[in-house]
């Protein structure tokens, strides 16, 4: 995680400073604070394979590219919108920002924007490479982009990405482990946002496909605990039916409900052996992990992993001085 906060610098650099990044980050020839003496920038930046996704808090600015950048690699940023007032301009078509809305603009190309002072907001940077479209197909997609029918889906996903944020980078989390699968999932389906808003419909269903398995591992691997997870509940979630979301989990190899119960047994696992208990009992721990009968969930622990939860348990305390 890469994180700069001109709150740590002298006032008189802030400025400067914050020039100096959007420059480099946002790819802008002008930069114009709104208020420099009053001026600040926070950001933190999470890697997610060739993605990034970064967090922002700033003053009031404008910026402007005015011409094609060659100097570097093209760049998408989808920017997931916040109440803060916002208008961002590029060939002509003008978006006003609205919270929970998505935007793009593509960063390499002439554009302005214009935004008043943001608590925090989030952006998804995406190497146009990433995606394999046309440009002409980016290009057309962002004037249909915020009243795209995946419009809600998308933004829904990004702010999953937001509130998964901390733990991407952390290789010994669920979400840390499962991270490429969440980078695959997040190109095929921006790629597929883009292809429905520029009207290239087959392009949008391969992508559509191509996105699904991995965004449904990554919603059930933060689900687990949840007592209501179940096919309908997942289906509904990506707004499949029941028996597609089954075919393309069959077609990897994937049984939903038994891959869940491992899924399960493996998280329960980990919290028995944890150094400081996260929960009051084996039955409360069982619980938490979405097994209601206590029996059930000792014979499937037993039988994934040879001893019963209990002997697991005792086995993993660390062992009391004399």
């Amino acid at each position: 995680m890469q994180t700069l906060d001109t709150g740590t610098l002298p006032r008189r650099e802030r400025g400067d400073a914050i020039i100096t990044l959007l420059r480099e980050i946002a790819f802008a020839n002008r930069v114009t604070l709104e208020d420099p003496a009053n001026a600040f920038m926070a950001t933190d930046s999470f890697a997610l394979g060739p993605l990034q996704l970064v967090h922002l808090k700033r003053s009031g600015v404008v910026l402007e590219v005015d011409r094609e950048r060659d100097d570097c690699a093209p760049m998408l940023a989808m920017m997931l919108g916040t109440r803060a007032a916002a208008v961002r301009e590029q060939f002509g078509h003008v978006v006003q920002q609205r919270a929970g809305v998505v935007d793009m603009v593509e960063l390499h190309r002439p554009h302005r924007t214009s935004s008043q002072s943001n608590p925090g907001g989030w952006v998804l940077k995406i190497p146009a490479e990433a995606l394999g479209l046309p440009a002409s197909v980016v290009t057309r997609a962002r004037p249909a982009l915020v009243d795209s029918p995946l419009q809600r889906l998308y933004a829904r996903h990004l702010a999953m990405l937001a509130e998964l944020a901390p733990e991407l980078e952390d290789p010994t989390s669920k979400v840390g482990a499962a991270r490429a699968d969440l980078a695959a999932a997040t190109i095929a389906l921006s790629r597929a946002v883009l292809s429905v808003a520029a009207g290239d419909d087959r392009t949008a269903r391969e992508s559509m496909a191509a996105s699904l398995v991995p965004r449904v591992q990554v919603f059930v691997r933060e689900h687990l605990r949840d007592p209501d997870l179940s096919p309908e509940m997942i289906a509904s979630a990506h707004h499949v039916s029941v028996r597609l979301l089954y075919r393309a989990l069959a077609d990897v190899g994937v049984h939903l409900e038994q891959w869940v119960i491992e899924e399960r047994l493996s998280g329960a696992r980990d919290d028995l052996a944890a150094p400081q208990p996260r929960y009051s009992s084996i039955a409360a721990t069982a619980r938490a992990w979405g097994f209601s009968n206590p029996s059930f969930f000792s014979a499937r622990f037993r039988a994934a992993f040879g001893v019963t939860p209990r002997q697991w348990h005792a086995a993993t305390r660390p062992s009391q001085p004399d």
